[in-house]
């Protein structure tokens, strides 16, 4: 075969692959850097005691507490210790999805049953832990990690951002 025929069976099989790859695109997904949350403290890595504080600035994001208002400026925030975040779109409530019991009981889940599952919800811009889950870790150290999300005024997670901090513990030198 000749120069002159591979060049067309070349753009050809470049325009085909582009076509068909355009298919995997992701469509949806936030790749620009989120920074209306900026945890302050601890520090990444630090050695706390308990009571530990987490603290945070907001940036671009009106602080309204549970308004029943859909804005993805406005709302509150959901914290989440040592446990995966809601997905974007669901609320705090979307921790109990999978439990029967809670499903068939009236109020459930209520405040006491999202703390028991180390999910809260505030208007602050802090959050003190007077406790932290025990891991059972070998000789009491423990690496523990704090989730920030922002949910709107109805309490759904805004975007698939989230902002955390992870600190270390020692159990032993209570």
């Amino acid at each position: 075969m000749n120069e002159a025929g591979r060049v067309p069976r070349l753009r050809i099989a470049l325009l085909v692959v582009s076509v068909t790859t355009t298919g995997c695109i992701a469509h949806g997904l936030a790749f620009v850097k989120d920074n209306r949350i900026e945890i302050v403290s601890p520090q990444g890595h630090a050695l706390v005691k308990t009571p530990v504080t987490i603290r945070w600035e907001v940036h671009g994001f009106r602080v309204t507490g549970h308004d029943g208002r859909s804005s993805p400026d406005a709302g509150y925030f959901g914290v989440f210790v040592d446990r995966a975040p809601v997905p974007p779109g669901k609320p705090l409530s979307w921790v109990a999805h999978d439990d029967r019991q809670c499903e068939h009981t009236q109020g459930c889940p209520d405040k006491t049953y999202l703390a028991d599952h180390d999910t809260y919800a505030t208007t602050n811009t802090s959050f003190t832990l007077h406790a932290l889950p025990d891991q059972n870790a070998y000789h009491g150290h423990e690496l523990h990690e704090v989730t920030i999300v922002i949910l709107d005024g109805r309490g759904d997670r805004i975007g698939e951002n989230a902002w955390y901090v992870d600190f270390r513990y020692d159990r032993t030198g209570l």
